[in-house]
């Protein structure tokens, strides 16, 4: 097929997509270069690895604690707002860092980014090892415990800021989307991981053996309880050392070979980009849609044990049921990437279907959690994981939606306003638990309705969501371009924009 052939039949696409008239003079001017141009490297694997093991180890540092509540406050004499504050400071600090993150992307580069991201979280992994090793536990942990959640909160954003630009600057199209539902497991299953190891390591007291108003040392378990803690810090502390090395070892800003054309296409600039993702009401539904699911439930996540123990549900079973539905993420977020990778044009109506399952799953639940049906702990189980597997699994079509609707915004600023988006959600939902009287622990089983509420209007935003196709043209006729006035990606049909368009020489 000539050259020719290939621009007849990209315009036969844009007219078939309805595309303005503006973006097919964009098309006219842009040069098709031939496939083989587009290479990938095995090395994307080790840094899809590094990646994936930075995001899991993030938020498992960031659900340390709320797994082991009832540990905390019968063995250490935690209060439960002692416990809620530790889980606030991630998706508090989650925002400095998160606003900092693109602007440092870029000023400098990814290598140089990550390396910060990594020395940080290793500086918090020395402390808490300190904390458990040179330091008695019971006296000064809950200061070290403070400092190393508001560090790993300031480094959350790297690991989600950066799953849409590793995917597209080091994975051709087909794997781009699956990539991100790895990236997105790997965070899951850090997430879901204390929910296991936690009340595995520390058990829930007898208490019968506990003497009230007493410190450690007057209390007298069976239990070693001071050297699981000192192993179990210790053991994230190795974890996140390791981040550092990883980076150390291969962590390049980019790929010696574009797999793709969008892959080599100018960016707009921190501020350009910023001004343009306030214009795109396309975008802010994906954001909105990603914070109101996965937003809401992280919040919910962190503070599980003392919803559902008023619903007669211990520690140990609330912590198996997290454990079981976030590790459900896993499956559903690769076989979604898959079929959204197959199936490009059908991503809306998988997001409509996926949601609004999650949504009725997540409804028996809490009618579960309130009395409303008879009590059925298998009930309760297949609610909750088909539930999380769906509003979590539906992430990297979000994910995907917000680059495609965005675009030519840079990757890791559509994506760090995504996951800002998503921390705010987190951080409101938590706040209300510090409220006195509003949901506090007698009263606190109304955030199940405030979790039903955010799913329900999620669908709701999913069917008014507008799909475009512009990315995924591009890639799929092998065009590049140098320098593009984002102004011509806006279905507008009136446009009247002058377009500058420089073209990459092949």
């Amino acid at each position: 097929m000539t050259r020719s052939d290939d621009r007849d039949r990209l315009f036969r696409s844009a007219s078939e997509n309805d595309f303005t008239a503006s973006f097919r003079s964009v098309l006219s001017s842009c040069q098709i270069l031939p496939r083989e141009v587009f290479r990938t490297t095995p090395a994307r694997w080790y840094i899809l690895f590094t990646l994936c093991w930075m995001g899991f180890i993030q938020n498992f540092i960031g659900n340390t604690w709320g797994p082991i509540t009832e540990v905390m406050k019968k063995v250490y004499l935690w209060s439960d707002e002692r416990v809620s504050m530790l889980a606030l400071w991630t998706p508090v600090f989650f925002v400095p860092g998160a606003l900092v993150f693109p602007w440092l992307m870029a000023a400098t580069n990814m290598r140089t980014v990550m390396l910060i991201n990594s020395s940080l979280l290793a500086l918090s992994g020395i402390i808490k090892i300190l904390s458990v090793t040179v330091i008695p536990v019971d006296n000064y942990l809950i200061y070290t415990a403070h400092v190393t959640q508001i560090i790993n909160g300031l480094c959350g954003a790297a690991p989600f800021s950066s799953i849409m630009y590793i995917s597209v600057n080091w994975f051709p199209v087909k794997e781009q989307l699956v990539v991100a539902g790895i990236i997105i497991s790997c965070i899951n299953v850090g997430v879901a991981v204390p929910f296991i190891l936690g009340p595995s390591l520390l058990p829930e007291p007898n208490v019968t053996d506990i003497l009230l108003n007493k410190t450690l040392e007057e209390n007298h378990f069976d239990y070693d309880y001071e050297s699981y803690m000192r192993w179990y810090l210790v053991i994230q502390g190795v974890c996140m050392l390791l981040c550092l090395v990883f980076t150390l070892i291969y962590f390049p800003s980019r790929p010696r070979y574009a797999p793709t054309a969008t892959a080599v296409t100018a960016r707009l600039d921190f501020l350009e980009g910023i001004k343009i993702l306030l214009k795109r009401g396309n975008f802010w539904l994906a954001v909105l849609m990603f914070s109101l699911t996965t937003g809401t439930f992280n919040g919910y996540g962190l503070t599980l044990d003392t919803i559902v123990t008023k619903s007669g549900i211990s520690q140990s079973q609330a912590g198996y049921i997290g454990f079981a539905a976030l590790l459900s993420c896993v499956p559903a977020n690769l076989i979604v990437g898959a079929l959204g990778g197959t199936f490009p044009t059908r991503k809306k109506l998988m997001t409509i279907i996926i949601l609004i399952t999650g949504t009725v799953s997540m409804a028996v639940f809490v009618a579960e959690l309130e009395y409303w049906l008879p009590r059925s702990m298998p009930v309760v189980w297949v609610s909750v994981i088909l539930g999380v597997m769906c509003l979590t699994g539906c992430a990297p079509l979000l994910f995907d939606m917000s680059t495609e609707s965005s675009h030519p915004v840079s990757e890791d600023l559509s994506s760090t306003v995504m996951v800002l988006g998503n921390q705010l959600m987190s951080l409101i939902f938590i706040a209300l638990i510090q409220i006195p009287h509003l949901v506090d622990a007698e009263h606190r089983d109304k955030l199940n309705f405030v979790l039903l509420g955010s799913f329900s209007l999620s669908v709701l935003l999913s069917i008014l969501y507008r799909p475009t196709h512009v990315r995924e043209m591009i890639d799929a006729n092998s065009i590049t371009v140098d320098q593009l006035d984002y102004r011509s990606f806006q279905q507008v049909e009136n446009a009247g924009y002058s377009i500058e368009v420089s073209c990459i020489e092949s």
